[in-house]
């Protein structure tokens, strides 16, 4: 049995960071240039500034609700802690009826930037791991190994390319 273990972010540090300053920052920006250049009449406006502010609040509550800060790998059974909301709670899935999925979020300032996750594919659900960047890319390594053993199956090329770019940032950005 292997615990991978994070540091705790509530629910107000995960709505309230970069990726939601910078989708605010745009979108303060796109309604200054519809204000600004008048390609809307008044009521047109209000409308779509209405509806973009009501699907940023809901994309952003959606992407924010859940975190995982704690992963237990047995022979059997994965058992996930983590919060939705303020909300804790505890799952308990098999690993045989689990896929694992490792990805990787790209980035345009190089390998540096990017963000490797798993997510865990069961029959009823599928939860993310490192949605918010708590977990490090040898942890990330470590759980995805660690699975693949328990289940006893082979890491395919798609999965070793993957490995290959978190082992390759690792090397490359130590201080990461």
């Amino acid at each position: 049995m292997r615990t991978f273990e994070t540091e705790f972010k509530s629910f107000h540090q995960r709505l309230f960071n970069l990726k939601t300053f910078t989708f605010l920052a745009s979108f303060i920006f796109f309604t200054y240039l519809i204000l600004n250049f008048k390609l809307l009449t008044p009521s047109q406006s209000i409308i779509i500034q209405s509806l973009f502010s009501l699907i940023f609040i809901v994309f952003i509550i959606f992407e924010s609700k859940t975190n995982i800060h704690k992963i237990t790998l047995d022979n059997e059974k994965i058992i996930l802690e983590g919060e939705t909301f303020n909300k804790k709670w505890k799952k308990s899935i098999t690993i045989k009826e689990t896929k694992i999925i490792l990805k990787g979020i790209p980035s345009r300032n190089g390998l540096c930037s990017v963000i490797f996750y798993l997510k865990f594919k069961n029959l009823k659900n599928t939860y993310t791991l490192n949605k918010f960047e708590t977990f490090s890319d040898e942890e990330i390594l470590e759980i995805f190994n660690e699975f693949k053993k328990l289940k006893e199956e082979k890491i395919i090329l798609d999965e070793r390319l993957v490995i290959y770019r978190i082992q390759e940032k690792i090397e490359k950005c130590p201080f990461r």
